[in-house]
Order: structure tokens, then C-alpha cells, then sequence
């Protein structure tokens, strides 16, 4: 399965976007910023943020209307037809959405598609589970089939929050319904059901032929780090433990595995700063910096000093010196850190960029002979031709 819009304008999409970085860093004139632009048009029709914003809106409006209209004349049929119409209506909207907005109209992320697919989905879903009386096992593989294919087809980046959302929740739920010792092991199952994943989606986003899914990927990447964290968060298990499973915890009293999951609330949150600094990850930098402070947080929540406005202001401190002292250390590049944006290391595409500049800055040009150069010749050495 392909992506539903053109990889050729996608691809240029993207080189025209970095091109723009570079010229407003001046790292490329305005005219070879044009001359991208001619070298590699992309025919889509993708609005600035407000207007993608404000046509979303009234595409919803619109959509609402329509809809509302077709439940006037369904509103008397039985509930399973309804459900049947809703899926076919939902699929329906998708093949409307590739072959009217994306097809012939040119539309890639431009409020409209985003408005018609989140409807596509919305009715898709109602249907399975109005045919099923929303069943939670068959909703969650539905869930987990729909925006896996929304997320890939339409490179779309809520869909993949949910892929990833719904198949975490279908692990839980299965487990829960287990009971017994598939409750208390719940934890331990998504870290190692989530490091390979996590692993694997690092990997294929190394690809060269995945980087149109390369967002996509990345917040794949991020969520599941975060999953594996709650997993062996203290906090995270312990409060779960006692709302869903009904443990009841007297004064003194823990949660099974308990020093486990003070260990992985340390640990975890070192590991993915160790690594993420040794291989300069950003994703892995800015995961573990969030997830530090919740481990603080975490332990602040159950060991408290009892002078909160103390904390916070010691704490603001330390941040705000740490921050300065390490933006000053990183003016200049250390151990191939620095606090500049280097944009040639935004997304690692380095063979991309210097395909483009060497299209636009010369690289394609023959060079001229100069006369230090050889000027041909019929034997080996310098200058010789191809009638060597």
C-alpha cells in the first residue's frame, strides 16, 4: 500500500520547505531559493496553518450538514440498517476523499482532507460498533485496523497518536480481563512489548523509502518511549493499581513489585538521557527530559517537605542556571553539540540537500577548463580524454 497522495510533489514539497529554512537563514540566496521553486513544483494545494484551521471548520459545518440531512431520511429505520449505512457512508467518504479533494483537486493537508477523513473515521467506527453493541474487543482491533491505515495512507499524525493509543489500550484491556497474576504483570508486558517496537520503528525510520512517513514515524518513536515509561512509572502503576483492581493500601502498606518501580522511575529517565546524548537522538533528549521531570514529580507527590512555594522556586532556580551555563558551554560545538540550529541535521537528510544544492548552485554545470588544467591528450595522466 502506497500513500494516497503523489510522492513526487511530496518529495518536492519537502526540498521546497527546507530550501525556505535556508534562505531565511541565509545559508541560499533568494535566487537559488527561485530556482528551487522551479526545479521542483509541486502542483498541492497546502494553505499556511490559519487558513488550514479556518477551512477545517467550515468543512465540519459543512459535512454536519450533510449529514444531518441524510438522518432525516434514515431517522425511521431499524438500528442495525443505520449501522450498516454508517460504515458504508464512512467508506464512502473515503473514497470521496482520494478521488474528489486529493485526486482531482490537489488537496494535501489542507483543513478540508483533515475534516473529511476525521469523519470518515468517525462514522466508520460508529457502524462497527453499532453492528457489534460496541464490543471493546472488537472496537479496539477496528480501532487499532482504521487509523493504522489512516495513519500510513494519509500520512496523518492524530491517526498515528490513535494506532498507537488504540493498541496499547488493547493489550490493557486483555490482560485486565485475564485477572489475577495477567493484572499484576501488566507493567513488566508493555515494556517488553514496547522497547521492540520502539527499536523497529527507529530502524525503518533510517529507511531512505519511509521518509515520506519520517513525522509520522518520529511521534511513533516518542510514544512509545512514553509508554514504556508509565509502564514502570511508581506514580502511574500504583495509582492504576488501586483505582482498577481495587487494592486497598493501608498506612505502611505497598503495591507488589513496589521497589521494582521506584527502580524503573530512576532508572528509565538516565537511560534514555545516556542514550539519547551518546547518539545524539533528539527524540530520545527531549523524551527523557520529560519524562526526569516527572520522576521528580512522582517522588515529590508521595515525599513531600510540606513547603511546596520552597520547592517550586529552588527548582526554578537550578533550571534557570542550569540553562544558562549550558547555552553559554554550547556556543560553540562540543563533542558535536551546539546550541545553533544546524539544519542540515533537522530530519538526517543530508543526501537530499546536497542533491538540491548541487541541482541549483552549479553542481550540475560543467566546470570550466582552466589553465592549470590538462586540455586532453591520447595517453594517461592528466587531461586525457575519452579517447584513452
Amino acid at each position: 500500500m502506497k500513500s494516497a497522495y503523489n510522492e513526487t510533489w511530496l518529495h518536492h514539497l519537502q526540498l521546497v520547505k527546507e530550501a525556505k529554512q535556508w534562505q531565511k537563514h541565509h545559508l541560499i540566496s533568494l535566487q537559488q531559493y527561485a530556482s528551487i521553486l522551479a526545479e521542483y513544483p509541486s502542483s498541492f494545494f497546502h494553505p499556511n496553518f490559519i487558513i488550514r484551521i479556518l477551512l477545517f471548520i467550515a468543512s465540519l459545518i459543512a459535512l454536519s450538514g450533510v449529514t444531518g440531512l441524510l438522518a432525516l431520511f434514515f431517522a425511521e429505520a431499524l438500528e442495525e440498517a443505520i449501522s450498516v449505512l454508517c460504515v458504508i457512508y464512512g467508506i464512502g467518504s473515503f473514497v470521496f476523499l482520494e478521488g474528489v479533494f486529493i485526486s482531482k483537486a490537489k488537496h494535501y493537508k489542507s483543513g478540508v482532507t483533515e475534516a473529511v477523513l476525521y469523519h470518515a473515521i468517525g462514522f466508520t467506527l460508529g457502524g462497527i460498533g453499532g453492528l457489534s453493541d460496541f464490543n471493546v474487543h472488537v472496537m479496539a482491533l477496528s480501532s487499532i485496523s482504521v487509523f493504522s491505515f489512516c495513519a500510513f495512507r494519509y500520512l496523518d499524525l492524530i491517526s498515528t497518536v490513535a494506532a498507537i493509543g488504540s493498541f496499547a489500550f488493547f493489550v490493557f484491556y486483555e490482560l485486565y480481563e485475564m485477572g489475577g497474576i495477567m493484572q499484576q504483570i501488566i507493567p513488566i508486558v508493555f515494556i517488553i512489548l514496547f522497547t521492540p517496537m520502539y527499536l523497529l520503528l527507529k530502524k525503518r525510520k533510517e529507511k531512505v523509502e519511509a521518509e515520506l512517513w519520517l513525522n509520522c514515524l518520529i511521534l511513533a518513536e516518542a510514544l512509545a518511549l512514553l509508554i514504556i515509561y508509565a509502564a514502570g512509572n511508581y506514580l502511574v502503576v500504583r495509582e492504576l493499581s488501586v483505582n482498577l483492581m481495587n487494592i486497598e493500601l493501608t498506612e505502611g502498606q505497598d503495591i507488589p513489585f513496589a521497589f521494582l518501580f521506584y527502580f524503573l522511575t530512576v532508572t528509565i529517565p538516565i537511560i534514555y538521557i545516556y542514550f539519547g546524548l551518546k547518539n545524539k537522538d533528539i527524540v530520545l533528549i527531549r523524551v527523557s527530559l520529560f519524562v526526569l521531570a516527572f520522576s521528580v514529580f512522582t517522588f515529590k507527590y508521595y515525599y513531600s517537605s510540606g513547603h511546596p512555594e520552597i520547592t517550586l522556586t529552588c527548582a526554578g532556580a537550578f533550571l534557570l542556571v542550569a540553562t544558562i551555563l549550558l547555552l553559554r558551554y554550547l556556543k560553540t560545538p562540543q563533542h558535536g553539540y551546539t546550541r545553533e540550529n544546524i539544519l542540515s541535521d533537522k530530519w538526517g537528510n543530508v543526501n537530499l540537500e546536497a542533491f538540491v544544492i548541487s541541482q541549483t548552485m552549479g553542481g550540475n554545470h560543467p566546470a570550466s577548463t582552466s589553465p592549470e588544467m590538462g586540455a586532453g591528450g591520447t595517453s594517461a595522466g592528466g587531461g586525457s580524454t575519452e579517447s584513452f
